[in-house]
């Protein structure tokens, strides 16, 4: 299976939950992938005595352009003890769970407790793939503001979710569960957002920004195919899709049949925002379209800072969806 999608294979290495060692898997597993010839570790199941987890230590065993294998159980969540700096280039990730999971993805990445780190995981290599997997912030520190970083180059994504696990940081306009920095990245089947926090000022979901490490022109050249943007909110003016500034974006920034959903809950406080998605005035340097966009609670699909925003294909109109026309 792994052979059909990586054709060029380097090492296969596997990660095991350290705490699932009563499940027949990880005994069998452990038993099947012995070290290589050379001497080399490919299984990966307890954590270091420096307290390094099975997922770290499988990253720092790949070698940068070798097309290696990390193969992620899909019975647990795989801890991080801080966020996990993703710089090697042409490593592909699987989550076993099975695959095609829009949310609830059976493989989960997580950072706890009060770790001081903007991430869970961000990436500034290049060609990478990382498939199946649920990225979870649940770090209660006040820098702890994003899930993923996306700032590398020619980066896959398919049926990823990225979801803060805590509330602590929904208050914060600066928080947003994906920092978007990427270049000609391509995503497919992903889900942003949750409808379960409730989320309290004005903040967005998709932040388009320019990344430390990443391309100064922030998110460029990217494609986002059948993706979801969800946010649960108590203030009218949070945002699902936002490009911060002018350096935010370049280029064409492609979304095909992007959903944006604003859960409205009497109970949770849940309420219509104003816009799904927002530009930023003078943007000039590239243009976010948006093939057969649909909205769920949200009064306008984008009727602020719309400069360079275009709708392709005909959008729905109606009470609670894309208004149509605006912007063209």
């Amino acid at each position: 299976m792994i052979c059909s999608r990586v054709p060029a294979l380097g090492k296969v290495y596997v990660v095991l939950d350290p705490d699932d060692t009563d499940e027949q898997n990880y005994a069998m597993l452990n038993q099947i992938f012995k070290p290589d010839p050379d001497g080399s570790v490919r299984i990966f199941s307890k954590n270091s005595s420096a307290g390094v987890t099975p997922l770290e230590q499988a990253y720092a065993a790949c070698e940068s352009n070798n097309n290696d294998v990390i193969i992620l159980d899909g019975n647990s969540t795989h801890l991080v003890t801080t966020g996990l700096a993703w710089t090697k280039n042409r490593i592909h990730v699987f989550g076993m769970d099975g695959g095609n999971r829009l949310t609830q993805q059976g493989v989960k990445i997580e950072l706890t407790g009060a770790v001081d780190s903007a991430y869970v995981l961000k990436v500034t290599g290049v060609r990478n793939s990382f498939r199946n997997l649920k990225v979870i912030q649940s770090s209660t520190h006040a820098n702890a503001l994003n899930v993923i970083q996306f700032a590398g180059e020619g980066n896959l994504y398919e049926n990823v979710s990225c979801i803060f696990g805590v509330i602590d940081n929904l208050g914060l306009t600066t928080s947003a569960e994906a920092l978007m920095g990427e270049d000609a990245g391509t995503f497919i089947n992903c889900s942003w957002g949750t409808d379960v926090l409730l989320t309290s000022d004005a903040r967005r979901v998709m932040a388009f920004d320019a990344i430390t490490g990443g391309s100064a022109d922030g998110a460029k050249s990217n494609r986002f195919v059948d993706c979801e943007w969800i946010i649960m909110s108590s203030d009218a003016n949070a945002v699902l899709l936002k490009i911060v500034d002018i350096g935010g974006a370049k280029f064409l920034n492609q979304l095909i049949r992007p959903r944006f959903i604003a859960v409205k809950s009497t109970g949770g406080g849940g309420i219509a925002i104003t816009n799904a998605v927002q530009s930023v005035a003078s943007f000039v340097d590239g243009s976010l379209v948006l093939f057969w966009p649909v909205t769920a609670n949200c009064t306008n699909g984008c009727d602020t800072l719309t400069a360079n925003v275009v709708i392709g294909g005909a959008p729905v109109f109606g009470a609670g969806t894309w208004e149509g026309g605006t912007p063209t």
